[in-house]
C-alpha cells in the first residue's frame, strides 16, 4: 500500500533523541557539585538526601548519576515520541497513531481536512468532526500529503459561520448536550485540558462540533 507518513522531521527526531539524554548526562555528572552548592543555602528542602549524595566520592557519584541521567533521557525521548501524532495517509484511509493507540478513518467517510491553529481536523460527510489532534508537522507538508492522496483540503473550517456562542441552559440544545457543555466549560475554566478533550470527543459522537475561543465555547449541531 502506498502511504505517506507525516509527523516529525528527521532532524526533529534526531534532536529529540539526542537532547534529553545529553541533558540527563550533564545534570548527573554535576550532581555532586549541585548538591554541595544547594547545601550552602540556609533553608533548603531535601537536605538529608543532598547530604547523602555529597558524602560519597564525587567522581563515582558523577559517573553513576550520568548513566542514570542518560537512561532517564532516553525514556523521556520515547515518551515524547508517543505524545507526537503520526499520520499515515493512503488512497483508501487515514491512520492516526498517538500514545500507542491507532485510529483509522476510511476515505469514503471523510469530506474535508484542514488545520485549525496546530490542530489537524478531519470532518465527516455529514459535517461531523471525526478527528481533532495537535500535529507537529508544518501546514504545507500536511496539505501536500492529503492532496496527493485525493482528500479534500480546506484552508479553514468550511462551517465557520454556523457556530453560535454557548451559554448555560442554551434553548437551542437538548438538556443532556447542555449538561456536557457545562461540564466542559468548567474543565476549561479550571485548565483541565485532558478532561475538556475527552468531553469534546463525547460531544462529537452526539453530533456537536466545538470551537474554543479564550475558554469560550462556540457550538454547531450536525
Amino acid at each position: 500500500m502506498n502511504e505517506t507518513m507525516i509527523g516529525i522531521t528527521k532532524l526533529e527526531k534526531a534532536l529529540y533523541l539526542m537532547i534529553p539524554p545529553v541533558l540527563g548526562a550533564v545534570l548527573g555528572w554535576f550532581l555532586p557539585v549541585i548538591a554541595d552548592w544547594m547545601l550552602m543555602i540556609p533553608i533548603v528542602p531535601f537536605k538529608g538526601p543532598l547530604e547523602f549524595v555529597a558524602s560519597f566520592n564525587s567522581y563515582w557519584v558523577s559517573i553513576i548519576a550520568a548513566i542514570i541521567g542518560i537512561i532517564a533521557g532516553l525514556f523521556f525521548s520515547q515518551y515524547i515520541f508517543n505524545e507526537i501524532l503520526k499520520v499515515l495517509i493512503s488512497d483508501q484511509n487515514v491512520r492516526l497513531l498517538m500514545k500507542e493507540k491507532e485510529e483509522m478513518i476510511e476515505k469514503k467517510e471523510i469530506s474535508t481536512v484542514y488545520l485549525e491553529n496546530k490542530d489537524l481536523v478531519i470532518l465527516g460527510v455529514n459535517g461531523n468532526e471525526l478527528y481533532r489532534e495537535q500535529i507537529e508537522a508544518k501546514k504545507p507538508l500536511v496539505e501536500k500529503a492529503f492532496k496527493h492522496h485525493g482528500y479534500q483540503w480546506a484552508e479553514e473550517d468550511p462551517f465557520k459561520n454556523k457556530y453560535q456562542r454557548w451559554v448555560a441552559d442554551h434553548p437551542h440544545f437538548p438538556s443532556h448536550i447542555n449538561a456536557l457543555l457545562s461540564a466542559r466549560e468548567r474543565a476549561l475554566q479550571e485548565n483541565q485540558q485532558e478532561e475538556a478533550k475527552i468531553l469534546r470527543k463525547d460531544l462529537s459522537k452526539l453530533g456537536v462540533v466545538i470551537q474554543d475561543d479564550d475558554k469560550r465555547q462556540y457550538v454547531r449541531m450536525v
